[in-house]
């Protein structure tokens, strides 16, 4: 295979190269194009990013309004790459020119590595391990998917800056250095650290100074000139505040300080963020140290913030600067580990240090462990398809209706936007982030989602209040208004409803009547695009409506301890398309906005509630449903059932058990209950085992009373050595007698846990009820069947314990 490896054509090696590069460079496109059209890219940063270059396109250098307290881009932060950038826009002036471009040039990154590995290596087959090892890291990749920065694009510039330093060609060494230290202020201090190389490594004096005299004078226009003008002083240095109030005290604390600097670094789980940078690389870029330091800068800025998103590495934009450094010292430490290879052969082998063994072996296995390790780090963390990360998001009919709405909006206007629709019309001289108004004359907004940073409920009053005012609908469709000022209308048309209208919908067939009003159709529990949960609930009208109904939504523990209800977080088809309005027998979506759950398991109740006031619980009775559903609070909630959580993230329905006892008993407890049966899997046990039984309960009507249950081991002398009181349940959770379905079997499984120190013999499970608040015990008797009953209890199982 190394011969193999040795002889092969370099134009092959070549072709691979641009193949991965143009796969990656459409993957990654397309990802980002689709996400950006299902409007998941957000106001910070993908509006600002293209409202700042479409004003310099324009000729407003960097002008920028989203961001509060902002005019300029250059107050946040200092990126003259932006220039030539807003140039493309002359081929076309929208996001997905800025989406394409980083797509791209992130994917050329692959090239000058692969010419550095062939330089360091002397061969191109080995030479694409760090090529597609670079494609395939998890950190570059989650910069190039969160939406556009400049400094995304820096690493491909520092690693052809870096490789034509080492092919001493200066020219186009200073090109690519200008160029990544255009991406972003603090960047410059990176290529003030390829200067000191080139002094310390290359005794290249007068460009290593030329380069840190550049950098560094470039660095403090940026950071003390341009953004103190813009900003009146640096936005970021608050990050570092723990350290002095001025950058002096800050300099001072950290060589005199090492305490703090100490501190701050386990905050930041400082080997762990280390750990992640270079586990991609096998860990090869140790092998080349005084590669992987010219990144510190970056890692300073990183580690010492005291900002957690600085020391994510696979999630966000700031470890970008610091992947170049990590790529390029791995591809030298697999140029050392052939030459470690080629040592230690000669020494086991007895050949002198004159010998002809190639470093290629070593080299072979260096690209083996890389290509591992950074198919792994994909696999667990990236975001290319098969990736841990990856997420390919579908562009609905829902999103491509705003297009007609977004036409409607004149080039001149001031607009307010929300959060995901503001990169769409950031294209221009004033747009704000929603509900920021100040000087807009027209505000886009889409109403059937979370209303970020609003309260949903905040935001329907916002709106009627602009309503009230001077704003009008200028135009309306599948939940999107478009208000401006000096429209007359003031009413919404009937094309924005059909955001939650269903026409046609059938529906499983297990339907759930609330009073004579409202049928519950069906139910979805599904996980969103971010891993939060939502339900979708669909609703029909039984009737024409003359009052406005609340929907009740609420997420129980399988203990019955309520974690989340839709009171004071409510659907927003509530808010924007009240019951009155419905037409009979038209289905609606009601859905809840999405909630991170901290559980593994919760139960589904619903219920409905008359007019607006929750407080005063006016719940409408379940009267109806195609097959009986347990009712907890009087028969106002229907509880819906209980649901997992998968492996994946997505949510289905607790399995249900056997349906059918192993051992049927038929005892009658008072007059509404009956024990249908048992099943008890082991009935040979010892000492300290656990007793696994189930129970199968049947109300024959409804219980009067929420009973409580007990389970009695007792010897053959009917001495009682262990037992077991609790509130009956079934596979979902926690159910009361009193939300029993008449006529509907109660599976419910219970563990018993035996003394350690029970002696050997013959022993019987006791099972009955009895009134928690008294104590008093149901009578028992036997309904048919061989089931021994004493007394008040029936015995479920013979137990052998040896």
């Amino acid at each position: 295979m190394l011969r193999w490896i040795q002889a092969s054509r370099p134009h092959f090696p070549r072709l691979l190269l641009a193949v991965a590069v143009l796969a990656y460079a459409l993957t990654f496109a397309h990802l980002t194009l689709t996400r950006y059209a299902a409007f998941e890219a957000r106001a910070l940063d993908m509006g600002n990013m293209h409202q700042a270059i479409w004003n310099t396109w324009q000729g407003r250098w960097f002008h920028l309004t989203n961001q509060p307290g902002t005019v300029n881009r250059l107050s946040l932060h200092v990126e003259p790459i932006l220039l030539p950038i807003s140039w493309l826009y002359w081929i076309h002036s929208g996001p997905e020119t800025l989406l394409v471009l980083q797509a791209v040039v992130v994917a050329l990154g692959a090239i000058p590595l692969f010419a550095l590995a062939r330089l360091r290596l002397g061969n191109e087959w080995l030479a694409l391990a760090p090529a597609l090892a670079f494609l395939l890291n998890p950190a570059i990749q989650a910069a190039n998917w969160l939406e556009f920065h400049p400094v995304t694009l820096a690493p491909t510039f520092f690693m052809a800056a870096f490789y034509f330093l080492l092919r001493r060609q200066t020219a186009w060494y200073a090109l690519f250095a200008v160029l990544a230290a255009s991406c972003k202020e603090e960047l410059a201090l990176l290529v003030l650290m390829m200067g000191l190389y080139a002094a310390i490594f290359q005794r290249r004096y007068r460009l290593a100074t030329l380069t840190v005299l550049f950098a560094a004078g470039w660095a403090y226009l940026a950071v003390f000139v341009i953004q103190t003008t813009f900003a009146a002083g640096n936005i970021h240095w608050g990050r570092y505040a723990y350290l002095g109030e001025t950058p002096g005290q800050m300099l001072l604390t950290l060589f005199t300080r090492p305490d703090v600097v100490l501190a701050q670094l386990q905050a930041a789980d400082a080997l762990g963020y280390l750990g992640q940078l270079l586990f991609p690389v096998a860990f090869l870029s140790l092998l080349a140290p005084e590669i992987l330091l010219l990144a510190l800068p970056s890692l300073a800025i990183n580690l010492l913030a005291d900002f957690p998103p600085m020391h994510q590495v696979n999630e966000l934009i700031y470890a970008a600067p610091i992947v170049p450094f990590v790529m390029m010292a791995a591809t030298v430490g697999m140029a050392r580990l052939g030459r470690l290879g080629q040592m230690l052969w000669r020494h086991l082998s007895g050949k002198d240090a004159r010998g002809t063994t190639p470093p290629i072996a070593g080299q072979a296995l260096g690209a083996l462990l890389l290509l591992a390790f950074a198919l792994t780090a994909q696999r667990l963390y990236g975001y290319l398809p098969g990736g841990g990360q990856y997420q390919l998001f579908t562009v609905t009919e829902h999103h491509r209706r705003a297009a007609a709405i977004i036409a409607q909006i004149p080039p001149e206007a001031r607009v307010s936007a929300q959060d995901r629709l503001n990169p769409h019309v950031s294209g221009r001289e004033t747009v704000y982030i929603f509900p920021r108004i100040d000087d807009a004359d027209t505000i886009f907004l889409d109403v059937t989602g979370p209303a970020w940073p609003q309260h949903p409920s905040d935001l329907r009053a916002t709106v009627a209040e602009l309503l009230a005012g001077d704003f009008g609908v200028a135009a309306a469709d599948d939940g999107y208004l478009l208000l401006r000022k000096g429209a007359p209308d003031k009413t919404f048309p009937p094309s924005f409803y059909s955001a939650w209208r269903r026409p046609g919908y059938v529906g499983s067939g297990s339907w759930i009547d609330f009073g004579e009003s409202l049928r519950l159709l069906d139910r979805q529990v599904r996980t969103d695009a971010y891993g939060e949960l939502v339900v979708d609930l669909y609703w029909q009208a039984l009737r024409p409506l003359d009052q406005d109904y609340q929907f009740y939504i609420g997420y129980a523990d399988p203990e019955g301890n309520l974690v989340h209800e839709s009171r004071f977080y409510p659907p927003v088809a509530a808010l924007w398309y009240p019951t009155s309005m419905w037409d009979v027998d038209v289905p609606v979506q009601v859905s809840t906005l999405p909630w991170t759950l901290e559980l593994d398991r919760f139960v589904l109740l619903v219920g409905v509630v008359r007019g607006k006031e929750w407080q005063a619980g006016d719940f409408l009775p379940v009267i109806g449903s195609a097959s009986p559903v347990p009712l907890l609070a009087g028969g106002a909630l229907a509880r819906l059932g209980g649901y997992e959580k998968l492996a994946d993230g997505r949510w289905q329905p607790v399995t249900p058990p056997p349906m059918s006892p192993a051992t049927v008993l038929q005892v009658r407890f008072g007059d509404a209950i009956v024990l249908e049966g048992a099943t008890v899997p082991a009935t040979r046990l010892a000492g300290g085992d656990v007793l696994d039984f189930t129970l199968y309960w049947r109300a024959e009507a409804p219980p009067a009373f929420d009973y409580s249950v007990f389970a009695h081991l007792v010897d053959g002398a009917g001495n009682k050595v262990a037992q077991l009181d609790w509130q009956p349940r079934d596979p979902a959770g926690l159910l009361p007698a009193t939300a029993w379905p008449v006529g509907q079997p109660v599976v419910d499984a219970q563990h018993l846990a035996l003394p350690v120190k029970l002696p050997p013999g013959e022993y019987r499970l006791m099972v009955g009820l009895y009134n928690w608040q008294d104590g008093q015990r149901l009578p028992a008797r036997a309904d048919g069947g061989a089931a021994l009953v004493e007394g008040d209890a029936v015995a479920v199982a013979t137990l052998q314990v040896h």
